[in-house]
């Protein structure tokens, strides 16, 4: 297991005051940094304020507490979530099944790319108030650009039938898995070498859809597809002495 560098705290910011816009986009953004840095929302309201060198009252003005401050910042997460699903679902064309595995790059994608983001948006936080939450509201937006590719699939007939909400949960766990362990940081198993040891996510995406397909590959295609034996390297020869 990796060990964890301590928590860091920025440094004091030396702005002596902040247009009304700036200062809740320093404090969301400054919260995000140290969301990413401690693998968590391991601070508190006050710390901010420090950071910033504002006032408590300055920054009451924009977030009544950590709580509503960490909703704000859900909720730009999931919007940047969803033009990783726009995007991707753009590269893929109208194939059904191409738009499916789409939404696995553009999770991967946006995983690797806003490692703040992530964390907040897929741990549980005690301070949630979930009458104030917006958190479930956005998760299902995601969620249902994923039913309809899955509905699409099921229409087309690549896939079999079923429940898509079901169908989107079993889809959904190696992904997120894959996710939660690139972005902790973790190494697998051997010298550390993830490449050589996980598969990418297009193997995962493959291995994931092919028990639903109706014309499925076999498990001798698949095994050569994603996990034939490679070849070990030969060392490089050294160049012979030239003759005397």
């Amino acid at each position: 297991m990796n060990q964890q560098e301590p928590p860091k705290t920025p440094k004091t910011s030396r702005k002596n005051g902040y247009h009304h816009k700036d200062l809740r986009n320093a404090l969301l953004e400054t919260a995000l940094t140290l969301i990413d840095q401690r693998d968590g929302p391991h601070f508190s309201l006050r710390e901010l304020e420090r950071v910033l060198g504002v006032s408590h009252a300055s920054a009451y003005r924009h977030f009544a507490d950590k709580a509503a401050l960490l909703d704000a910042l859900t909720a730009e997460g999931f919007a940047r979530l969803a033009s990783c699903q726009k995007e991707e679902l753009q590269k893929a064309g109208p194939d059904p099944m191409e738009r499916l595995k789409a939404l696995g790059v553009a999770y991967i994608r946006f995983a690797l790319d806003n490692k703040g983001f992530f964390s907040l948006m897929f741990s549980e936080r005690g301070d949630e108030n979930p009458e104030r939450s917006s958190r479930i509201r956005h998760n299902e937006q995601a969620l249902a650009t994923l039913l309809g590719c899955i509905v699409d699939c099921q229409t087309s007939g690549l896939i079999a039938d079923g429940d898509p909400k079901r169908i989107a949960g079993y889809v959904i766990l190696a992904t997120h898995g894959l996710a939660v362990y690139r972005t902790q940081g973790h190494h697998p198993m051997g010298d550390g070498n993830d490449a050589a040891f996980f598969p990418d996510i297009d193997a995962v995406n493959d291995m994931t859809i092919a028990p639903l397909m109706l014309k499925r590959p076999s498990a001798e295609e698949m095994s050569q597809r994603w996990f034939a034996r490679r070849a070990p390297k030969t060392p490089a020869k050294a160049d012979s002495a030239p003759e005397s």
